[in-house]
This record gives structure tokens, sequence and C-alpha cells, in this order.
């Protein structure tokens, strides 16, 4: 019997070759594809490590603004109006929280040019103020001119609230006019209770 290509052959019909080709790719397919997707896979990669550098920012000036409160909270006299004791107090506040982040290493901090040993900053900035207990209206620290804060037997005791307020930059970070619309500006708050410790 003949094979099929004899069959084939005899009607005129030219064999047909059952081998598979090698099926042909574009030449440059898979760069033009690289090309599309890896600025996309960069983005991603620096999306993630600045959302770990905001996370770290923020953890660093919570903590920094809890320092701050703690000292100002620590005795009842740092208020007393008689002695002169509230803007020695703010400016006490500020530098401890200042050279909280400034040792944080924070990438966007700055002070004055005038600051010495980081009495002062500019990123983050810095507020405080004093919430008597009695229902008065909050007084800035450096200005409080009442006696309640100041006596140590007052219940419930008054309550430094510090405020920190920072700019966070991102790794693209696009300047218009000095301006950035990628930044990032976010507050921490820490309210501690003004509690004289017990002398031992």
């Amino acid at each position: 019997m003949d094979g099929g290509d004899g069959v084939a052959a005899r009607a005129g019909v030219p064999p047909v070759n059952l081998e598979r080709r090698p099926r042909r790719v574009p030449r440059g397919q898979s760069l033009a594809e690289f090309a599309l997707v890896a600025p996309v896979l960069l983005l991603i990669v620096v999306a993630i490590a600045d959302f770990g550098r905001l996370y770290n920012s923020m953890v660093a000036i919570e903590a920094a603004a809890r320092e701050a409160a703690d000292y100002g909270s620590f005795k009842s006299s740092y208020w007393d109006v008689g002695l002169g004791n509230p803007p020695v107090t703010a400016a006490g506040m500020e530098r401890r929280a200042c050279t909280a982040a400034w040792g944080s290493h924070l990438e966007g901090y700055s002070e004055p040019i005038t600051a010495v040993n980081h009495d002062t900053c500019s990123n983050p900035t810095f507020s405080c103020q004093i919430e008597p207990s009695d229902g008065s209206p909050p007084e800035d620290c450096d200005v409080y001119s009442g006696t309640l804060c100041s006596d140590p037997t007052t219940d419930p005791p008054c309550v430094v609230h510090v405020s920190l307020t920072y700019t966070f930059n991102p790794f693209f970070n696009i300047r218009v006019f000095g301006w950035s619309p990628l930044s990032v500006t976010f507050t921490r708050e820490s309210l501690f209770r003004i509690s004289d410790l017990p002398t031992p």
C-alpha cells in the first residue's frame, strides 16, 4: 500500500509536512514588556519604602511630643506664675521635643541657624497649652497666668497638651515655587496630667 504522500502525489496535491514548525517570537517583545512593567514595579517599591519612612516619622514625632508633655507635667511648681516659671518650663519642653526629634535622625528635621543645643526647631513645629480642670479656656504654656495648675492639691489636675507638626517629604519630591504637592503634613499630640511625684 502506498503511504499518504503517494496518494497525495497521484492526486496532484502537494504533500503536507506534519512536523511542527517552531513558533517565531517577534524580536524585542520581551524587552518592550519589561519596559512597560519595570516603572510600575519601581513605583510600588518606592511607595512601600515611603510608607515605612512615614510611619517611622510619625512614631518619632509622637515620642518627642510625649517627652515634652512628660517634662511639663512633672511638677505643679513648674507653672508657678509668681516664680516666673511658665516661660522657663515651656522653653524646657520645646528643647526636649526638638532634641528628641533631632535624635531620631528625621530626614526633614530643621531648626533655625540661631538655635543653640536644639532649643527650638522649625520642622517639627512645637506648640503647648495648659488646660485647667475648672473648665476655663486653655492658655499657651509660655504665657500661662493662672494659679490653679500650680497648686499640687488641685483635683482633678490640669492637663499639659503638647502638639508637634511635621512635614514629611517622599523620595520623589517635586517642588513648585518651594511648595511640594507630594509632601505630607501631620500633627501628633500628647496630653499629660500634672502630678507631683511623692518625695521618698
